[in-house]
């Protein structure tokens, strides 16, 4: 193989933001658990709390996707895949839980264990914030404020959570270490479980 075609695939990552590669717009095919909606209004902090300026960010960006360009690829198949979320009981409290040294997600219901999986969240300069927060918004198709991919457009966040401020759990590329912006990736089927589960209010706990 070229030494070209391998270029070609590693331009897209030098220019990403938090997510790994463009995405398609979602269908509207989200699940969620009664009396949850899809697409919920932020409550606080609003989306002036999210930086629109990521000029003087462009450096740190390329670093850390350069790095991440370099990695080997890993598959993004979840097996087996989660349940579907329709299929399960309504639940009165949710939680998510991001535990950054086993690079891993637990999501429960009544205090139960549901499903866990594999998260890639912040490098080393982009760290994610450690504590106890709550699902302020959500969005299916949210656009980063702050990134832009290979094309020069905000970087797409499907299945996106925000929980403080500009961070948010989100869809995205997860490889075997921590390589986003600050961010919580979680994979495709991971991701789309846990949107159409959580509510906004529902808990969100960081931790090492």
């Amino acid at each position: 193989m070229s030494k070209a075609p391998v270029l070609l695939l590693g331009l897209p990552l030098l220019a990403t933001g938090c997510a790994y590669q463009a995405y398609p717009d979602l269908p509207d095919d989200i699940v969620v658990q009664p009396g949850a909606t899809a697409v919920a209004e932020p409550l606080a902090p609003t989306a002036d709390a999210i930086d629109h300026n990521a000029t003087g960010m462009a450096a740190n960006v390329s670093d850390v996707a350069r790095r991440e360009a370099q990695l080997p690829p890993v598959s993004q198949e979840v097996k087996p895949p989660p349940p579907n979320p329709g299929s399960l009981p309504a639940a009165e409290h949710r939680q998510l839980k991001i535990l950054l040294g086993n690079r891993r997600f637990e999501y429960l219901e009544d205090g139960q264990l549901v499903w866990s999986g594999k998260v890639s969240a912040g490098a080393g300069e982009h760290p994610t914030p450690q504590g106890e927060f709550r699902v302020t918004a959500k969005d299916v198709n949210h656009r980063s404020g702050s990134y832009t991919n290979y094309f020069d457009l905000p970087t797409p966040m499907p299945y996106a959570m925000q929980f403080d401020g500009p961070y948010w759990v989100h869809e995205g590329y997860v490889p075997n270490e921590h390589a986003s912006h600050g961010c919580v990736r979680l994979r495709h089927d991971d991701a789309k479980f846990v949107y159409a589960r959580m509510r906004v209010g529902d808990p969100v706990t960081v931790t090492e």
